[in-house]
């Protein structure tokens, strides 16, 4: 053996005897020898054979124990003395004590040759791990080689959505719709944070910093297309706070402040309209005008409410600012002044608009950010009776407030205390009344509540997992054992994923027409795989792997790995769509739907059976949930997408309606109609031609109500003398409140057909 080996040697073997007794490998009681540690995607890899060591300044790990955590074999090859490594797309054969070795035939030179202790191979693991396609992050702090994998689709088949996500702090693009696309790289160095997607699903916002350290640096605003193309920064100076999508436009509304060091606020507010070319940009508060710490988008897009902190002149406010640059005061503190008091509650923080526009939540935070990491006041305000709700103390994350779809119910988490990962719980508040229903239950901790969509709604999904006590790691294990995707729904609660102990389920999205659920599946705290289980049957398919981020701060997993956009359903399932039953008269009578669940707005109906086909009419003009398959082709009313309808139901699931129409029939010498509690009943008539709408429809005249007969309403109208250009005739009719019950059509079609049966046809 040469010098410089042996002294290469003794010095690995000092330093060995040194790090072992200081603990400086990762944690793993079974691990029967202290060393260097490899971690795989934040998971420790225990019960070595032998350990990894290093030789000639190069980390070596056991070949044949390590190569199928990274998706490949290793196997010995007798006649030619060497290890052969073989994975899908490589193959690499190594041989003892060479420095030489082959990946797929072409040869390569290796930092340091195999060699074989203990009856086992031993192979350098950064040329090992990079060859079959993964990344080695090393900690010479720890002595810990993180091998992190590269993104990678495992679903090969269309699924309707485009997926963000973050990868070894980069930013990731899929569009899911194209089937076998591959994941698309956006960033290459810095660190990201989703913002989400625009509302047309085109653009993706995020921030991004020079550095690798969350919140290290001041973030810039950035954008980019859903394919990966068009990334571009929306502003030279870097931003304020949390930017946000208009929930109607593709505009963004931010704060700037300086590019350099310390705190220097540019007191402003923008607009920045994102399109093909670049952005515009407007300045709705100019610099130096007002320090905007939060705002949010009323639902409608026309203004924002803007939360402005306690100073010595003035208390905190909200106020709501207009496009055009109005401004309403909401709600301001009892006190102003910031100096001479130890602590104080400085700004209001963390707005959410409920859909109908009449409820704003928000926290309150303290001047404090160690006070405010252990728990802050929540309410909400109702702008319509002018009065504050108190919620108690919660975490001030936006992330954790969810408006149920019709604005009167949100979902909170409540409980003090810094730790994600304890005393924290599902909690429901009823508006206007205030009424608070808690779904917490002992030993477990929730988190990232959202609501159901319709019609599966009012239920709220959330994340709920064993409580751990104590200051969170961000080590090895998922942070919440056992964690799950949980639905609560009318007072009752319910796992909605199952998996083994030691993973854990998050972020989750709900696709109510195809009954599917999107989540991310945790491997260990900073590593996942997106995945997709239908309800129907629980069967959960992976989407994409390698997801990588960090645990967030005390355990909350914010900001968010990823966002997912749903582009609506897929060809042939059976789905589910809720909305108002109408009928058109494009291309000839035919039923649609109104819903806001497809791009559009509404659905040509048609039914598939003789039951569905009685339901559809029987709930004409009302809101209903229908069920069935869905078709992009053209159809020959030119009004596309066409649902095939199996089953028809009534959305609503409180008392039915007592006003009906029953029967419409001729008697000469009247049009007689039949129905229960009508307050009006209207005859009208479809013309003859093409393209007709609604507003071409003519009324023949009012019938008037002849008297009841065994509980029924007897209406009549005189039947005209002259043929009638119609091809339908209907009655109409409406209840005491003089909301439209329906329509009911004479059983006959067409100007001949018609006029035969009113006795007004040619002899």
């Amino acid at each position: 053996m040469g010098i410089k080996r042996f002294w290469l040697l003794l010095v690995t073997l000092i330093g060995a005897l040194v790090l072992a007794p200081l603990g400086l490998a990762a944690s793993g009681a079974d691990r029967p020898v202290a060393g260097p540690a490899v971690c795989i995607e934040g998971r420790p890899v225990t019960n070595w054979e032998i350990p990894p060591q290093f030789y000639q300044g190069c980390l070596l790990v056991p070949v044949r124990q390590l190569a199928p955590s990274l998706g490949a074999v290793a196997n010995w090859d007798g006649s030619s003395q060497e290890v052969v490594v073989s994975s899908p797309k490589v193959t690499v054969r190594f041989q003892i004590g060479s420095t030489e070795a082959a990946v797929n035939g072409e040869k390569v030179i290796l930092p340091a040759p195999p060699i074989i202790r203990e009856a086992r191979t031993l192979v350098p693991l950064r040329f090992l791990a990079q060859t079959l396609g993964w990344r080695v992050k090393w900690n010479a702090n720890t002595q810990t080689a993180d091998l992190l994998g590269l993104p990678e689709r495992a679903y090969i088949n269309a699924f309707p959505g485009r997926l963000a996500f973050t990868n070894d702090n980069c930013l990731w693009l899929l569009d899911g719709s194209t089937p076998g696309a591959a994941p698309v790289q956006v960033t290459e160095k810095g660190a990201v944070e989703i913002l989400g997607w625009s509302p047309d699903g085109q653009w993706l916002a995020y921030l991004w910093r020079k550095t690798t350290e969350h919140y290290s640096g001041k973030p810039y605003l950035w954008v980019v297309r859903f394919d990966g193309s068009n990334n571009y920064q929306v502003d030279s100076r870097p931003v304020m706070g949390e930017p946000a999508w208009s929930p109607v436009a593709n505009v963004l509304s931010y704060s700037t402040q300086g590019p350099g060091g310390g705190y220097a606020p540019d007191m402003n507010l923008k607009l920045a309209t994102i399109e093909e070319g670049g952005t515009r940009v407007i300045r709705l508060l100019p610099d130096k005008s007002e320090l905007v710490e939060d705002l949010a988008w009323a639902p409608d897009g026309q203004s924002l409410a803007i939360a402005l902190p306690r100073t010595g002149e003035l208390p905190w406010r909200i106020e709501r600012l207009g496009l055009t640059g109005e401004r309403t005061l909401l709600l301001e503190g009892a006190e102003k002044g910031a100096e001479g008091e130890d602590e104080y509650l400085r700004v209001p923080w963390g707005l959410t608009w409920s859909p109908n526009g009449r409820y704003l939540a928000f926290y309150l935070l303290f001047n404090s950010g160690s006070l405010n990491a252990d728990g802050v006041p929540l309410q909400v305000l109702d702008l319509e009776q002018h009065r504050l709700i108190d919620l108690g103390t919660s975490l001030p994350y936006r992330q954790w407030l969810a408006w149920s779809p019709d604005g009167n119910s949100l979902a909170f988490i409540q409980g003090a205390g810094r730790e994600a990962t304890e005393n924290k719980h599902l909690a429901v508040v009823s508006l206007p009344e205030g009424e608070v229903a808690s779904y917490g239950q002992p030993g477990t901790t929730d988190s990232q509540p959202c609501w159901l969509p319709l019609p599966w709604g009012p239920g709220v999904l959330f994340v709920r997992g064993l409580e751990r006590e104590g200051e969170t790691k961000t080590g090895t294990e998922a942070l919440s054992g056992d964690q799950r995707i949980w639905l609560a729904k009318e007072g009752q609660v319910r796992p909605l994923t199952q998996g083994t102990p030691d993973t854990a389920d998050c972020y989750p999205y709900f696709s109510s027409a195809t009954e599917k659920l999107y989540f991310l599946r945790l491997n260990s705290a900073t590593s996942g795989t997106f995945c997709l289980q239908p309800l129907q049957d629980g069967r959960v398919l992976e989407l994409v792997r390698h997801i990588s981020g960090s645990p967030g701060f005390y355990g909350n997993y914010h900001p968010a790995w990823v966002s997912f956009y749903y582009l609506g359903p897929e060809e042939g399932d059976i789905m589910r769509f809720t909305g108002k039953l109408v009928e058109s008269y494009v291309e000839g009578r035919h039923l649609e739907l109104e819903t806001r669940e497809v791009e559009g707005g509404f659905l040509v109906v048609v039914p598939t059976n003789k039951e569905s086909a009685a339901y559809l009419e029987k709930y004409l003009w009302q809101e209903v949930t229908l069920e069935g398959t869905l078709s992009h082709k053209p159809n020959i009313y030119m009004r596309g997408p066409l649902l095939r309808v199996e089953t028809v139901l009534p959305a609503a699931l409180g008392e039915p309606r007592k006003a009906l129409l029953t029967e419409f029939s001729i008697e000469p010498p009247d049009f007689v109609v039949k129905g229960k509690d009508l307050s009006r009943v209207e005859i009208w008539a479809v013309p003859t031609g093409t393209g007709i709408m609604e507003k071409d429809l003519y009324q023949l005249g009012l019938a008037r109500l002849q008297g009841e007969v065994e509980g029924q309403q007897i209406w009549a109208f005189p039947l005209p003398r002259e043929t009638i250009m119609a091809t339908h005739i209907f009655a109409q009719g409406y209840d005491a409140d003089g909301q439209l019950v329906g329509r009911i059509y004479l059983p006959f079609t067409g100007v001949t057909e018609i006029n035969q049966a009113l006795g007004t046809g040619e002899e």
